[in-house]
């Protein structure tokens, strides 16, 4: 190691990050990984103790490191930025379940006065909000909101929260 130009590591070490994307099965977006295997001999250049053992033990870690970092961090992004398939949008869409969905909330809804009612149907099947309740039903903001205040306590004591 002692001596050699990064361009020289490059040359010698390059087997290595293929061999590396090879054992990690790394099939996607090869040129992204193959850069960070670039950077880790970038980084392991100034970080190498040669008190401490090999180079290419030091480098073969860092890169191993750095290509799950990015591989975990990759498979982060793809489960936050998941999309339904088809089907799903399709049942959504089923009339049936809006039904289902809207008798289950009006049955929650006996021991709520009409004001009460209102809002909870119209917060949770129409998705309105305080606003919009208030010009519907042509009263007050802060009527919908005592509203609101009320059916939460009752609705909390229903279902035993």
């Amino acid at each position: 190691m002692e001596g050699k130009t990064y361009d020289q590591l490059v040359e010698e070490f390059t087997p290595m990050i293929h061999h590396m994307m090879k054992r990690m099965t790394i099939y996607k977006d090869k040129q992204e990984f193959f850069q960070i295997g670039l950077i880790s001999i970038w980084e392991t250049m100034s970080t190498f103790d040669e008190e401490k053992g090999k180079y290419s033990n030091h480098l073969y870690r860092h890169m191993q490191g750095r290509f799950l970092d990015e591989l975990k961090r990759r498979t982060r992004e793809a489960e936050r930025s998941a999309y339904p398939s088809e089907e799903f949008w399709e049942v959504m869409e089923s009339p049936i379940l809006y039904r289902e969905e809207e008798d289950y909330i009006k049955g929650l809804c006996y021991e709520l006065n009409e004001g009460e009612t209102k809002w909870v149907m119209s917060t949770f099947v129409e998705q309105l909000t305080v606003k919009e309740i208030a010009k519907k039903e042509q009263v007050s903001p802060s009527a919908v909101k005592w509203w609101r205040k009320g059916a939460k306590e009752k609705l909390k004591r229903t279902l035993g929260l």
